[in-house]
């Protein structure tokens, strides 16, 4: 087991990385709040499997625990789905001094994360993220939230409504990857390829040296992973809790992925849309004359052996993606504001960027 400690003026917690750890779940909340009652809000898709091994943990520490299920797709990551799971807290009689568990990946985090932070004006939160993605970024740092719907539109707006909540306490068991389908591995690696291009240049080749094995969700491999790209996170997210300034890097490729992943007929996760946003962030990089060394067909050589995709799967006109952008939250006093890559381990944070130059990066990942 590895332990990871995080230190933020909004609350001070571990994560930890323990393969088989769910089956300990109950004993580390009852160390943390005693004899507390508890919400999980989970994946429907777990309810039978990771869920429910959760609630009997939790149970047989005296913990009474009940089950809120979300269906984690995009269309449900709203604030109707926050109201409902706020009223099963309310249903399960849960108080101040009580808890929400969040199993699941970075969607039921979101959820689970925006009503904890609200439930009574606030109560623990216990993160339990069940995709790679979700343990190396998503559930680590504190940021809740869900989508709007964007003015004149049916298009979402990616967490616009949300809050800072930092949990209690992580637990990343590397053991349930195993239950994931080969997408979703894939996807939750294209977050440790941007944590490697932002802090740990290390960290891209012991992606490419332990592909096969992480593909395959060797608990040992990606246990190690995890801690690795977990680091990077917590070292940010240490210095800006609140996004102010540094912890902007983190957001590497998101405001182009954020632009396309609530394109339905695209059909694209997150880790799928971050991967061609962080092609397009290297396009834009590389037009500005920003890139230092020989790394960039790498990087595209990387991604393509992880199996992610390296552009849009359909054509979509770069003045109505652009558009979208324009609702991101980093944008500043009407200008884009993009995290670009230098070289791997190294980024800045640029204002001001014309949106011919963006309209550039988009041509470079439409589809042949």
């Amino acid at each position: 087991m590895s332990n990871l400690r995080v230190n933020c003026p909004g609350g001070s917690y571990d994560v930890l990385v323990e393969p088989g750890g769910l089956q300990s779940l109950g004993g580390y909340v009852e160390s943390l709040l005693g004899p507390a009652r508890c919400l999980l809000i989970a994946d429907s898709n777990v309810a039978s499997t990771h869920a429910a091994l959760a609630r009997d943990s939790l149970e047989a520490a005296g913990i009474k625990a009940s089950l809120h299920l979300v269906d984690a797709c995009e269309s449900n990551k709203r604030l109707s789905t926050v109201e409902s799971s706020m009223s099963s807290a309310l249903d399960a009689g849960l108080g101040r001094s009580d808890c929400i568990v969040s199993i699941g990946g970075g969607l039921v985090g979101d959820v689970a994360g925006f009503a904890a932070a609200s439930f009574l004006r606030g109560i623990a939160l216990v993160q339990v993220p069940t995709t790679l993605l979700a343990m190396v970024d998503a559930s680590i740092g504190g940021k809740t939230g869900v989508n709007l719907v964007l003015p004149g539109s049916e298009d979402l707006g990616k967490n616009l409504a949300g809050a800072f909540w930092q949990p209690r306490l992580v637990l990343a068991d590397p053991e349930v990857l195993a239950t994931l389908d080969e997408r979703e591995r894939r996807c939750g690696l294209a977050e440790c390829v941007k944590h490697g291009l932002i802090g740990d240049p290390q960290l891209l080749s012991v992606l490419s040296d332990d592909l096969e094995c992480l593909l395959a969700a060797d608990p040992g491999a990606t246990a190690r992973l995890i801690e690795r790209a977990a680091k990077v996170k917590i070292g940010i997210v240490e210095e800006d809790e609140r996004e102010s300034g540094r912890r902007a890097i983190l957001n590497l490729g998101h405001t182009f992925a954020h632009a396309i992943e609530t394109d339905k007929a695209l059909d694209l996760k997150h880790g799928e849309a971050v991967s061609i946003g962080l092609m397009a962030a290297t396009s834009l990089a590389e037009l500005r004359g920003m890139i230092e060394g020989d790394w960039v067909d790498d990087l595209r050589s990387l991604l393509g052996r992880i199996g992610l995709p390296l552009e849009l799967p359909l054509a979509r006109d770069p003045a109505e993606l652009i558009a979208r952008m324009r609702f991101d939250k980093k944008v500043r006093s009407g200008q884009h504001r993009l995290i670009l890559p230098v070289s791997p381990g190294r980024v800045e944070c640029i204002d001001d960027i014309d949106e011919d130059s963006i309209h550039h990066a988009w041509m470079q990942v439409m589809p042949s």
